[in-house]
């Protein structure tokens, strides 16, 4: 009860929600690329069947003139007329009025050419730019343009991208005492608040919609695991047919839906920057500070003390105390030198049981009183 009551009032406390916190935040960082790459090729592959049937061209007319060639005398021509290129297949319409169909290659990135049937001749692009980028992105959303290994890949991030915003609900809660506060983006001036306002409101008022994405891309790719957990659950099998594929590409509601589709499928790339950059503030930005405590100081002046830790010192003799500035420098050249220390990394040993301490320059000196920076 003690633990309910603090995680409505105070979460931020808790190590569950410190634990799920970074669980969020380095699995967001690890799948941040392919959620990326997913959300902004989903978008684009909204509208692929009206995409492809734009762009696909339309059948090329040609004269008959005496016996259409047959399809390996076609592919001869067809190499002869593309040297570097290895033909794959060959397409003949029943229609003797119309042009072959060859293709070079396989796959996203295949070329297709029109091929005369009667003399063998090359007479147009049979797949245009645009039909070539159509057919990049949907197979860049399905398979990662890896073919089946990629779509096993696609179905086993869609299942981790799940655990990812569930976690990611759960650490949403602020408190009880702040949660509406938490429900939209404020103006603030602060540009690392503004950056988690954007996270933070943005993630809450999308988690059913990028849940459903990632639950139905990973059933498409594993259906028959996710129809045996439903029939367990169930207690009967239950059949969904096309459900989960109409859902997941806005395949109902007319071409509305669809658009809205495209602009809230790029939610999730938003998602990982403001993530990558909360990540960056965190995690890279601290470690990038935490150098020598020596270094973060102004650059020392020749007012530099040289202190014994035990009797006598390499490069200069002092018997206690401090020496002067001609022998701080001669001592101080001589250690660095033998032990190969450069001066800006002065604050490390130098020899084994001496010290360096510096007075820095920004020197009060109305109080004449100057500031020591021990390193040992």
């Amino acid at each position: 009860m003690h633990i309910w009551k603090q995680w409505l009032d105070r979460p931020q406390s808790l190590w569950l929600r410190k634990a799920l916190f970074q669980i969020h935040l380095w699995s967001g960082i690890a799948l941040g690329l392919y959620v990326f790459i997913i959300g902004v090729s989903g978008s684009a592959a909204v509208f692929n069947s009206e995409l492809y049937t734009a762009f696909y061209p339309q059948p090329r007319a040609v004269e008959i003139a005496g016996t259409r060639l047959t399809r390996n005398e076609i592919k001869a021509a067809a190499e002869k007329a593309h040297p570097h290129s290895t033909v794959t297949r060959v397409t003949l319409t029943a229609d003797p009025h119309f042009a072959a169909t060859v293709s070079f290659g396989a796959g996203v990135y295949a070329e297709q050419r029109f091929i005369d049937p009667y003399t063998g001749r090359d007479i147009g692009n049979a797949r245009p730019f645009g039909l070539r980028m159509v057919s990049f992105f949907s197979q860049l959303h399905m398979n990662l343009l890896m073919d089946y290994r990629g779509r096993i890949v696609n179905g086993v991030g869609g299942i981790l991208t799940t655990v990812l915003s569930l976690t990611g609900i759960v650490i949403w809660w602020p408190g009880i005492r702040r949660w509406r506060a938490s429900l939209k983006i404020r103006g603030a001036s602060n540009p690392k608040r503004l950056n988690w306002d954007l996270h933070s409101a943005i993630g809450f008022w999308t988690f059913a919609l990028v849940l459903m994405w990632t639950v139905t891309g990973a059933y498409l790719v594993f259906p028959k695991g996710f129809d045996a957990i439903i029939k367990v659950v169930a207690g009967r099998a239950i059949t969904l047919g096309q459900i989960p594929h109409a859902i997941h590409v806005g395949d109902f509601g007319g071409w509305p839906v669809k658009a809205l589709w495209v602009i809230l499928g790029l939610v999730p790339p938003l998602l990982f920057v403001t993530g990558f950059i909360m990540w960056w503030n965190r995690v890279v930005q601290p470690r990038l500070k935490r150098r020598p405590a020596v270094l973060r100081q102004p650059k020392p002046s020749l007012r530099t003390v040289w202190t014994k830790q035990t009797a006598g010192m390499k490069g200069g003799s002092c018997e206690g105390g401090s020496i002067t500035t001609h022998d701080l420098r001669r001592s101080a050249i001589t250690a660095m030198s033998e032990q190969g220390v450069t001066a800006a990394q002065a604050g490390t040993h130098l020899t084994g049981d001496v010290f360096l301490r510096y007075i820095s320059s920004d020197v009060d000196e109305r109080r004449e009183t100057p500031r020591i920076i021990e390193v040992d």
